[in-house]
């Protein structure tokens, strides 16, 4: 069974915490499968990993209800050009879209037209810098506004600022950047919607023993500890996240929501 866009915004944004591939020695094989075993429904494959397509076909193939997003995206234009002068296995939006991603995510902006084209039909989650650009991509579509610089300008204290009570705390923020366990809960607290971290992050001080003698079993428990932080985070404020089992849950978020998000029977 196909799952509708609304479907994929559920599963991405009651999971709540997004596991990211980076470029590492990993087969991202065995990662997606950890990921499955850990519970995910949802992950992100970087297009930081040279063979990122053949990584999204098999996925897509293997876990046909897994969630998968691309992340590092260039949009179109002369970047993404210069870049696969350098990086021919660079694959552009569309390349991802034909592979089989449910959506796209990316640390440097995106052009509000191909938010606007993208986001009808697959998750788009934008690189923003600042409140305006934020209100620009989610006003042109896009379901999330990824800040992923936090940590190097004012943590989550950056984030409570953006989500605080002269803003209504309307904007969806999906949050990267050294979000570790410890941090998840000062994050969520500040109001950050979404929060993910790289394998770096997760594995912690075992990231580089475990590319060379990997351990499904401490990958897979590993990335259990974040998604149940995430998960605890959000029920100590019950006054803020609705119950993830909810019929209505995407309908009772505080932060404003994409009709795309909202179609069908929730």
């Amino acid at each position: 069974m196909t799952l509708s866009l609304n479907q994929k915004y559920l599963a991405v944004h009651r999971q709540g915490f997004m596991p990211i591939f980076v470029q590492d020695e990993f087969d991202a094989r065995l990662l997606v499968d950890c990921a499955v075993a850990a519970g995910a429904e949802a992950i992100e494959i970087t297009c930081r990993r040279s063979a990122v397509l053949e990584e999204v076909r098999w996925a897509r193939k293997a876990h046909p209800q897994l969630t998968i997003v691309a992340g590092s995206v260039v949009d179109d234009g002369p970047l993404l050009s210069n870049l696969q002068r350098r990086r021919p296995d660079m694959p552009s939006i569309d390349a991802l879209l034909a592979a089989g991603v449910d959506g796209v995510v990316s640390a440097l902006p995106l052009r509000l037209k191909t938010i606007e084209r993208v986001s009808r039909t697959h998750l788009v989650i934008p690189g923003v810098e600042t409140m305006t650009e934020a209100v620009a991509v989610v006003e042109a579509g896009a379901h999330f506004a990824k800040l992923f610089t936090a940590d190097l300008l004012g943590g989550s204290a950056r984030v409570a600022r953006m989500t605080c009570a002269a803003t209504h705390g309307v904007l969806p923020l999906f949050v990267t950047g050294g979000i570790t366990l410890a941090r998840i809960e000062e994050y969520v607290k500040a109001g950050a919607a979404m929060l993910g971290s790289g394998w770096d992050v997760i594995l912690g001080s075992d990231y580089v023993s475990l590319q060379k003698t990997p351990d499904q079993a401490v990958i897979a428990g590993a990335l259990v500890s974040f998604l149940s932080g995430m998960l605890t985070a959000r029920h100590s404020l019950p006054d803020t996240w609705p119950d993830v089992n909810s019929a209505d849950y995407a309908h009772r978020l505080r932060h404003f929501v994409p009709s795309s998000a909202l179609e069908g029977r929730l």
